[in-house]
Order: structure tokens, then C-alpha cells, then sequence
């Protein structure tokens, strides 16, 4: 027999079970042979293919596979693995086991002969099936990907370059995405994160903060805040409704803050404070993952730059705005990466990021060879429904979270050594000729560099490495139980019922260590009226906030990719309400988006409004100790429903007010709340800027392969100059097919008429070639592919919705 070891990888080659023995075997620690194979490598001898029948071999790998045996053996073997990666590579096991267990023994015994070819055929098998899961368990990394090939152009579209020095960028596209997900919060928490919010917008608030007299104002104010309003913020749409939830008391709490809450969080505001004199930057909202803001981090100077840019913009579309579709008209797009986007099939491309500002017109549009429609190099026989890495992208990534249409277009940004950055190739739908807006937008990509420093997170060997916050507060309840005492007030002993006097209550009966048993009249009616007893806050430890030596962007990096947006909200009198937007997380999975920047440019006659902010919570919660059916107390501190409520933890909402900065991960899920004129008799707009950073470790297509896709921007730069004048240096033949393309077109008109004569032969081959897709999209062209890309990502949003949404607790088994 064969032994072929790779480090982790112990692959024993014989019969059918090679490749599941080998992919498995230290995975469980259970039967005779599995032991056998993890406590003494010599006794690998012992399996023999004539061990195997095909039962056996079926039976040999159900007995590899089980939740505490994988994660017994990952402890073992040092392997950090959460509890979601358990499951998921238990589920991967058990469908290689299925696979075996369908397979003809008769194919199987050319194979017994040749084990390595039966290795290698399984091997690729799975590799196919389950791109790149091999590596999530291997400390073999995979191969890096060929200079001038991105995910969709030579290479497989879901390629993601995860396992680069163990890292991964997390998003929350899909469910159950490690270092995505967030701890479920008490409501007592999440009020906690939004009182320091709103104490954080106060002015001078990190000097104040100190004073013990203001500080004591404070919290006399957050002690008198309304319960419903802050309560409807943490637990709206997930009103607790179960039958135990009505059971155990009200449907919300009757308070939320207590003093010592507040007091903790008076002391975490002198902690950020401190934070603040050294950064300019506030951890907003932060418990697993953290939004920055900030009201000073972008200069008065800067700030006139990006006005001044906005004006620039919006005179040039001042005869033909361009209103983003389906917004009534009061969305106006300046700068929008759906216009215009990489279109497979029809963008023409290089592999080599030739394409820079100065030159992008002149030089290459109209250039480059067409992208293929299907991207590139997708393996004979994969199925779509299979995601590219499960600790990535979820236990379930659908393949409407990916595109093999279109794809947004990044910018490539590099990293000066003298602290700027600099864009080395063309913002997609802002003309190279506007250098000065280029030189404003890398001044506001080198302030975001630091706020996405300290808010987005990646992770490492299974450990979030971040400049925040990553867990809760609050530890888990000890005893959380319906049946411990202490977490209802009042206490049934010190409780007499109000009829008392009327109605017969026989005293409640205990076990022998003072537990309450049986369902007695005072015990039925006792739990009719308790309240839940809400833990308190616990000891204040300060987090260390800030980023570790080395650890930053552009220590990291030399080289970024950014994708740039440029929009304003404009209300009248007759459209005076933009209403609010859906949950939603930034980008396709194609698009690799792991941060977002978002500056408040401008408001004028607006009411204030907010983006609010919610993350996935883990829907395997089976390490709390709770009996049957005895989660009551946990629905109402949580605030949510354990058997069939979702798995979504709202964190707050954040003002986006004039002059803020906002930064947060991809692991938010966020959502705009209307925007609504003040002064109803007076238009009114805001006005913003979005960067969305790109996974730096998955370099994807981008401006630098993607030449200008504008029409009217390469007629310009070729027949721009073209007059009566100098009308006959273009051949007569091009010039009357351009002009029929380009009607009432002076240049064009002329050279048509006494322009150079071109060889007949010669006009019938550039006639053959010169149609449609040979030349840079027009306008219309562009906006039928927006609206296809929107119809997309309407249809991928409602998928991603179903999914978050769809994923829900079930205590009903605890």
C-alpha cells in the first residue's frame, strides 16, 4: 500500500476509500481503524485494499465523519476551526461519502491496480465540486494566480485569493460567512452602543466627557430616554412572538438602561475619547465589528475641493442630468459604476493594466481584445450551486450572489511612500480631463485609508485581526434557564398573588435542591406577571483601540483598488420625500467589496437622516445550557425570537449629517432612512461621495485592463478637431460611415464630401467590420446594460435577503 503524506493531507491510497481516507482520516477519532490511523502512523499497514468492499468503505467514512470528532481532531492537530466550519466540513465529508457510496464497485477495480490514478481522479473530483476546500485544511498554499489573469478573465470567476498568508477579507453577501458574523447582543448592549452614539454627536463631547457634573446630566438624560423608540431601534421586525414569549411576560422590556450601564458607558467614552485626540476617528457602533465616523477628518480645504468638484460635475450635466433609474428623478448620478460597467462579451480588455488617466482616451479606447462572454477557464462539469470556499462566502453561496455579466470597474490607487496616494488608472465615468477632481478624489482616498484601517477587519488562522472591538460586552449568561430563579423578579417566594384572598394557591413545591417543581396554580400565575431580570453591566475593561504595528493598509499594501461614486438627492416642493432604501451589503461577489467610505458632502433644507446598521448572527447556538422549551427569559433580554426568528442583530443608526465620514466593513449590512425636505416650499439636497475598497488580496479587473467604454468621449478625442478645414485628411469612405453613426456631426459631414477616396476593396472591408460592437459603447447602449445590471441585482438582493432572513434560530430541540 501507498502512504503519500502533504502536510496535513494524509492520503492512504487504496481502493475506493483513498481519497476520503486520506482528506478524512484525522478528522475523527472513532473506530478502530480511524484510531488506529491517529495514534500510531505505523498502523496505517493494517489497512489493506482487500480490507474494503465497497460497504465497508462506505461504512469506514461515516465513521470519519461527526461534529465533536472534527473538531477533537482540528484541536489535536492545532487547527482553530469555529463552529460554523465544523459543520460545513462535516456536510463536506458526508457528501464525498455519498458520492462513494453511488459509484459502481465495477469501475472501482481498474483502480485497485493503479491507486494513484484513483487518488488523483477523486482528488479531482472534489476539487471540482468543492473549489479550493482542500486548501482551508492544508497549510499548502495555493497557487498564485498568473500575471495578467483576474477572477472572469483567465481564470475562474469565483477565485478568491483567501489562503495568501491564511487571510481572509470576510463579507457579508451571503450567511454564515466566517468573521462576519456578530455575538447576539442583550438589547441592554445595543441601547448601551446607541446612547454613546448619540453622546458622541454632542459638541466637545471627548473634553466634556471628563467633567463629572456634565457626565452625571447625562446620564439623568439617558435614564429618562423613552423605551419604546430605543427599543423599536434594536429589535424592530423581530418582535418576539412566540408562545413562550407570551408566557413569560409583555412584548418588550419595561426598561432598558439602568445607572450602571450608563456609568460603564461613560467610562468606554473616556477610553474613545483619548482614541479620538490621537485619531480624529469615533468607534461609533462597535461590539464584533465596528463603523467608524468622524466630523473633522476631512478638512475645511477638502471639503471645498469636493464642492467645488460636485458643482463642476453637475453644470456639465446641466442639459442632460442623468437620473438614476427607477429614482423618480431625484437621484442624480455624477459619477456611477453602473454606467459604463466591465461587460462580458462586449468590453474590450487587456491583460496587462496598460490603461492609465492621461492617455486612457487617446491612446486605448476603442482598444483591447473583447472579453469572452462566458468568463474564462470554468472546469469541465462545475456546478454553479457550489461556491468557491465555504469559510468565504458562506455554507450556501448561490450563484445569483456572483455576475457573469457585468462587473463594477475599480480604480487602482498606489500607496506613495511620502504618505499620498496616487490613481494610476482612470475613475470609470469621470473624463481623464478633469485632472483637478482626480487630484480631490486621491486626497479623500488617502483620508479613508485610516478610518478603513481601524474598522475593517480580516481574518487570520480562524483569529479576527482588528483595530476594534470584535466581541460583546457582556459575557453569557451563567444560568440562563427559565427554571433559574434569579432571572425573574419578583421572586415567587416574595410574591403573594392578588386574589390571595379569594382564590386557593397551594404552595410550590421543590426537589431536594430547592428547584421549583411542577406546574402549581401560584407557579402558573407567578409566571404570568414576572419580569425578566436583565444582567448587569459587567466590569469595565478598556479595549485597546488602535492599529498594531504593522497591521495597516498601507504597511500591508502597495497597491489598492477603489471604487468611486458620486451621487446627490434632489427634492421640490412636488417630490419632497426620497424614500428609504432596503438592507443591502455593497457589491456582487465578483466585485470582492470588503469596506465602504462614505462622505456627507452637502445638506441643504434636509431633514436629518440615517443609515442603520444590523450584521448575521451564527444560527448554531447549541453551546448555551437551557432545558426544553425553557428560553423565555433569553427572547426577552435578547429581544428576539429563538425558535424561528431570524438571525440578524440590529447595532443602531448613525446621522448622516454635513461634513461626517463614515467607514464600516463589509460585514454590515446597512440601510438609508428617507430623506425628507425641512422647509416644504424650498428644494433641498444631500450630496455625497462613496469609496468602496476592493479585497486587497484578490486583484480583480479594473480601469488599467478596461479602456474607456464612452463613445462620445473617443469621437471626441478622434474627430473632435475635425472641421471644414482640414476635412479631407479623413478617407471619405470612414468618414460617411462614422457620420451615419454620428448624424449632424460638422467634421464628419464635411470629410464625408471631400474627403480622401479610399479603394473600393478597401471600403467593403472596413465596412464589414465597422458596426456596433466594434466601436465604444454610445449612451443608450449603456443605459440598457445598467438597467440589465440593475434587474441583476434586484433579483440577487432579493436571493441575499431570503437567505439572511430565511436563516433562523430553533432553540425548540434545547
Amino acid at each position: 500500500m501507498f502512504i503519500f503524506k502533504s502536510g496535513l493531507h494524509l492520503s492512504i491510497e487504496c481502493y475506493a476509500c483513498s481519497l476520503v481516507t486520506g482528506f478524512c482520516a484525522f478528522t475523527h477519532k472513532a473506530g478502530i481503524y480511524a484510531k488506529a490511523i491517529l495514534n500510531d502512523p505505523s498502523t496505517y499497514e493494517i489497512l489493506k485494499p482487500e480490507h474494503f468492499g465497497l460497504s465497508r468503505c462506505v461504512h469506514f467514512t461515516s465513521r470519519l465523519t461527526g461534529w465533536n470528532a472534527i473538531k477533537s481532531r482540528a484541536d489535536q492537530l492545532g487547527l482553530k476551526m469555529i463552529d460554523t466550519q465544523v459543520k460545513d466540513y462535516n456536510a463536506l465529508i458526508d457528501s464525498i461519502r455519498t458520492d462513494i457510496s453511488q459509484t459502481d464497485v465495477g469501475l472501482i477495480d481498474p483502480y485497485v491496480k493503479d491507486p494513484a490514478s484513483a487518488l488523483n481522479q477523486l482528488h479531482r473530483k472534489l476539487q471540482i465540486s468543492q473549489p479550493n476546500r482542500v486548501a482551508m485544511f492544508s497549510d499548502k498554499k495555493p497557487d498564485p494566480p498568473t500575471v495578467g489573469c483576474y477572477p472572469g478573465l483567465g481564470m475562474n470567476l469565483r477565485y478568491h485569493n483567501y489562503h495568501h498568508e491564511g487571510e481572509i477579507y470576510p463579507t457579508a453577501i451571503h450567511y454564515n460567512s466566517v468573521g462576519a458574523e456578530s455575538d447576539m447582543l442583550l438589547v441592554r448592549e445595543a441601547a448601551m452602543m446607541i446612547v454613546m452614539n448619540q453622546l458622541t454627536d454632542k459638541p466637545n463631547w471627548h473634553i466634556k466627557v471628563f467633567d463629572e457634573t456634565i457626565t452625571e446630566k447625562w446620564i439623568q438624560e439617558a435614564l429618562a430616554l423613552p423605551v419604546d423608540p430605543l427599543y423599536d431601534d434594536i429589535v424592530q421586525n423581530k418582535n418576539p412572538g412566540s408562545r413562550h414569549w407570551h408566557k413569560y411576560g409583555p412584548d418588550r422590556l419595561k426598561y432598558i438602561l439602568d445607572r450602571g450601564c450608563l456609568e460603564y458607558c461613560i467610562k468606554e467614552l473616556r477610553v474613545k475619547a483619548q482614541f479620538f485626540e490621537k485619531t480624529g476617528l469615533i468607534p461609533a457602533l462597535d461590539a464584533n465589528a465596528t463603523v467608524i465616523k468622524s466630523d473633522t477628518f476631512i478638512d475645511e480645504s477638502l471639503h471645498e475641493r469636493l464642492r467645488d468638484a460636485f458643482a463642476k460635475l453637475k453644470e456639465e450635466q446641466k442639459d442632460n442630468p442623468d437620473w438614476n433609474p427607477r429614482s423618480y428623478d431625484m437621484v442624480q448620478n455624477l459619477v456611477h459604476p453602473s454606467l459604463y460597467p466591465l461587460v462580458y462579451g462586449r468590453s474590450r480588455v487587456f491583460r496587462d493594466e496598460v490603461v492609465s488617466i492621461e492617455d486612457a482616451v487617446d491612446k486605448w479606447s476603442g482598444k483591447g481584445e473583447v472579453i469572452p462572454k462566458k468568463p474564462a477557464d470554468v472546469p469541465p462539469g462545475y456546478d454553479d450551486r457550489y461556491h468557491i470556499n465555504f469559510a468565504v462566502n458562506g455554507s450556501n453561496s448561490h450563484k445569483l450572489l456572483w455576475s457573469d455579466a457585468y462587473q463594477w470597474l475599480p480604480s487602482n490607487v498606489k500607496l506613495r511612500d511620502d504618505g499620498s496616494v496616487k490613481l494610476t488608472s482612470y475613475i470609470n465615468n469621470l473624463h481623464p480631463k478633469h485632472s483637478d477632481i482626480y487630484e480631490t478624489v486621491e486626497k479623500l482616498i488617502e483620508r479613508a485609508l485610516p478610518a478603513w484601517d481601524h474598522s475593517v477587519s480580516f481574518v487570520k488562522d480562524w483569529d479576527i485581526i482588528s483595530a476594534g472591538r470584535t466581541k460583546a460586552r457582556f459575557p453569557r449568561p451563567e444560568n440562563p434557564d427559565d427554571d433559574n430563579e434569579a432571572n425573574w423578579t419578583p421572586r415567587i417566594d416574595d410574591w403573594t398573588p392578588p386574589d390571595a384572598g379569594e382564590v386557593e394557591y397551594e404552595d410550590v413545591i421543590r426537589d431536594a435542591n430547592g428547584d421549583l417543581l411542577y406546574d402549581t396554580r401560584k407557579k402558573n400565575a407567578w409566571e404570568e406577571i414576572r419580569e425578566p431580570v436583565q444582567p448587569e453591566a459587567p466590569e469595565f475593561k478598556a479595549w485597546d483601540y488602535g492599529v498594531k504595528p504593522g497591521m495597516s493598509l498601507r504597511e500591508r499594501f502597495k497597491d489598492l483598488q477603489v471604487i468611486v461614486k458620486m451621487a446627490s438627492i434632489e427634492l421640490t416642493p412636488d417630490m419632497p420625500v426620497f424614500p428609504p432604501g432596503g438592507w443591502h451589503v455593497e457589491g456582487q461577489m465578483n466585485e470582492h467589496i470588503v469596506g465602504t467610505a462614505l462622505y456627507y458632502l452637502d445638506s441643504e433644507n434636509v431633514k436629518p437622516s440615517y443609515l442603520q446598521f444590523r450584521m448575521q448572527t451564527d444560527f448554531y447556538q447549541e453551546d448555551w445550557n437551557v432545558g426544553q422549551e425553557a428560553y423565555g427569559w433569553m427572547e426577552q433580554v435578547y429581544g428576539t425570537r429563538l425558535n424561528g426568528g431570524d438571525c440578524l442583530q440590529r447595532y443602531g443608526k448613525i446621522e448622516t449629517k454635513q461634513g461626517r465620514l463614515l467607514a464600516f466593513p463589509n460585514v454590515f449590512h446597512h440601510r438609508v432612512s428617507h430623506v425628507e425636505l425641512d422647509d416644504m416650499s424650498k428644494p433641498g439636497h444631500r450630496r455625497f461621495i462613496a469609496l468602496w475598497l476592493i479585497d486587497p488580496r484578490t486583484r480583480i479587473i479594473n480601469t488599467g485592463n478596461v479602456p474607456p467604454q464612452q463613445k462620445s468621449w473617443w469621437m471626441e478625442a478622434t474627430f473632435g478637431g475635425l472641421s471644414g478645414d482640414n476635412a479631407t485628411k479623413i478617407p471619405n469612405a470612414v468618414a460617411k460611415l462614422m457620420a451615419e453613426r454620428e448624424p449632424q456631426h460638422p467634421g464628419l459631414e464635411a470629410a464625408a464630401e471631400s474627403g480622401k477616396p479610399f479603394p473600393a476593396e478597401l471600403v467593403n472591408m472596413v465596412g464589414a467590420e465597422a458596426d456596433e460592437s466594434t466601436m465604444p459603447m454610445s449612451l443608450e447602449e449603456a443605459k440598457e446594460h445598467r438597467l440589465k445590471l440593475m434587474d441583476e441585482r434586484t433579483r440577487y438582493q432579493r436571493d441575499a435577503e431570503q437567505s439572511w432572513s430565511g436563516i433562523q434560530y430553533s432553540f425548540c430541540e434545547h
